[in-house]
């Protein structure tokens, strides 16, 4: 099965690619950091070390105050700008990209350091979610990829979820492998605001375009869309091991959204 893509949206809000690396390390980087051509684009150059990302608007995107870099697929720890946290620094996690803007000027050369709670990888750089030694799977939120008008991964440490789920229309995927046949119990750590619960969803496993497994389910309110509680669906039944793609659709919205889901665990039963 190939790897989803994220979001079924256009990109052309994302800059091109440079067409060549900067001269210069700044030098305020560490000497292992290195130039992202794949992150970087003509508004933006873009430096790694390790878990965390350092961004350098050009001069175009300082005098714009803003600057996109694409969705990447890791929870975010921190950001700020580098050198000078208490600085104006605004975030908006879109659909396809990712949002940085900025009321007051800022100094040429100046850069957003962002530290990640994994490795910033792009959507076609993931692997499908891999068993653990008992053969249930964790799915987290930064692993889903997402399709639609509204739907996205939102990044942010008090977040970190599949969010902004008020389209019916809109779904999310997620990629894994089973290693064991058998009966899985499912359940989702999800958030709801209150008032908001009672929507409808079912959950699909598939195999290409074969539905193999089928799980409907109702939304739990949790008292706020940022309040993550463990919600125990059921049961799916796998019969073969192999590679698939979990995916969650709304049937019914009731009120504002679905939910926020921040992961998702199949738990192997035994025979």
């Amino acid at each position: 099965m190939p790897i989803a893509t994220v979001s079924g949206q256009s990109t052309d809000s994302t800059p091109s690619r440079p067409a060549d690396r900067p001269s210069d390390l700044p030098d305020s980087l560490p000497d292992s950091a290195k130039w992202m051509a794949s992150l970087s684009s003509d508004a933006l150059n873009v430096y790694r070390d390790g878990q965390t990302l350092w961004l350098q608007p050009t001069a175009e995107s300082i005098e714009a105050r803003s600057v996109n870099l694409p969705r990447l697929c890791a929870p975010i720890r921190s950001l700020s700008w580098h050198g000078d946290a208490e600085r104006e620094l605004n975030f908006v996690p879109e659909p396809d990209h990712w949002r940085f803007s900025w009321k007051t000027p800022v100094d040429s050369g100046a850069m957003i350091q962002v530290v990640f709670d994994g490795d910033p990888l792009l959507p076609g750089e993931t692997s499908p979610a891999e068993p653990d030694g008992d053969g249930s799977v964790m799915l987290f939120a930064h692993q889903a990829a997402t399709f639609g008008e509204k739907l996205r991964f939102e990044p942010q440490w008090y977040k970190n979820t599949v969010g902004y789920w008020t389209v019916a229309k809109d779904y999310a995927t997620w990629d894994l492998k089973l290693d064991q046949p058998g009966r899985y119990c499912v359940a989702v750590l999800q958030g709801c605001g209150q008032g908001q619960g009672g929507s409808d969803a079912v959950i699909t496993l598939r195999d290409e375009a074969t539905i193999v497994a089928e799980l409907p389910f109702q939304t739990i309110d949790t008292g706020h869309f940022q309040n993550f509680r463990w919600n125990h669906l059921g049961d799916l039944t796998v019969i073969e091991p192999g590679t698939y793609q979990l995916r969650i659709d709304a049937t019914r919205i009731a009120k504002g959204a679905l939910f926020d889901v921040r992961a998702i665990h199949l738990v192997k039963q035994a025979k």
